[in-house]
């Protein structure tokens, strides 16, 4: 190496100015890689942007088919306690209600029978889910196991290939899922097990009455009635011309005994304060529009009860069970709003209704 400088063979460091002068040749220079990485680039930004695009479409159609089509189906119709029940399961119970529905019952009747008898049907199953501590009532999966092979026809030793089939069959027949299949099948193990204690409660006697009456329609025409009993006209006269309840209006309105028991409370309350010959105002009835008047003919405070009283008892208790938890378990119902005091069916309510006649509803209406 010599004194002023580095041995040959080695750089020397270039002043500022040569490499600003290389800088400025090589920027003059065409660089075609550089120009090939921007037509790629911009390729890629128009394969992206046309992706984007796409997705978008798809993603619109998407939306809408869910808006359409599947957000409908979650919608809430009724709700007791903390579950709720929406369109999609209830329209799956529609159909599972026709399906299985004998000739002559109410489902079968018309489409709006159907989705009233579904709709009942349903809370009436979660009540006493809800409830069937209160009677230290449960169901294993061996009783819904032996329901299922009783239903299906099946000896209790079948063998399980064929038990397997037959259940798969089922439960592609009903409509229904297997978890819900099993659902209802222990909804039906559960209420038989309600009336059997209920049942277990009833004596061999009981406080017992026998009435005439006269089923209206509406306050006004109860009114009238009352009107004319009031005027001195004869109970059993109007009975046979105006009555309602066409399993008494031919005998002037002469019902048989009546336990209390088979009767609802406010009707039961009503009678028993009265003595023979004595008349009720208009007891609305529970279940629709109409109102009853009752005259007492005959009261005794301990009857024998015969095997179809003890039927009546049995109904009216279950009722009365049902109507019990019902004012400790919340129940929403969705189908209808009340609007300027009366109940009004939502739309929700039609496509039910709709959804029920497509299935068949109201076409094997008779026997």
């Amino acid at each position: 190496m010599g004194i002023f400088g580095r041995g040959p063979g080695y750089n020397t460091p270039t002043s500022s100015r040569q490499d600003r002068r290389r800088a400025r040749v090589r920027r003059q220079q065409p660089h075609h890689t550089t120009r090939q990485e921007t037509e790629r680039r911009v390729q890629r930004l128009i394969i992206a942007g046309m992706v984007l695009i796409a997705l978008a479409v798809v993603g619109i159609g998407v939306f809408g088919y869910y808006k359409t089509n599947e957000e409908p189906k979650r919608e809430a119709v009724l709700r007791v306690g903390d579950r709720k029940f929406d369109m999609g399961y209830m329209k799956k119970r529609v159909s599972y209600t026709i399906r299985n529905a004998t000739p002559g019952e109410p489902a079968l009747l018309n489409a709006e029978a159907a989705a009233v008898v579904t709709i009942n049907g349903v809370e009436e199953e979660e009540l006493n889910k809800q409830s069937e501590w209160k009677l230290d009532i449960s169901v294993s999966d061996d009783e819904i196991e032996a329901k299922i092979r009783e239903k299906l026809r099946l000896p209790e030793d079948v063998d399980t290939n064929t038990y397997a089939e037959s259940y798969r069959e089922a439960v592609r027949d009903s409509g229904l899922n297997a978890s819900e299949f099993r659902e209802v099948i222990a909804a039906e193990i559960r209420e038989d097990k309600i009336r059997q204690n209920l049942r277990s409660q009833i004596g061999d006697t009981t406080e017992q009455i026998r009435m005439r009456d006269i089923r209206v329609v509406g306050q006004e025409q109860a009114d009238q009635v009352l009107a004319r009993l009031a005027a001195g006209e004869d109970f059993a006269a109007i009975a046979a011309e105006l009555s309602q309840d066409l399993t008494t209006k031919s005998k002037g309105g002469e019902m048989d005994w009546m336990p209390r028991a088979s009767l609802d409370k406010a009707t039961a309350d009503a009678v028993f304060a009265l003595e023979v010959g004595q008349r009720t105002q208009a007891i609305p009835s529970s279940s629709d529009r109409t109102l009853y008047i009752y005259e007492v003919l005959e009261k005794a405070d301990s009857r024998e009860i015969t095997p179809e009283q003890r039927t009546l008892i049995e109904e009216q208790s279950y009722s009365d069970w049902q109507e019990t938890i019902r004012q400790e378990v919340s129940v929403t119902a969705y189908y209808y709003v009340l609007t300027g005091g009366q109940y009004v069916p939502t739309a929700m309510y039609r496509e039910l209704i709709a959804f029920a006649t497509s299935q068949g509803a109201g076409v094997s209406a008779q026997p």
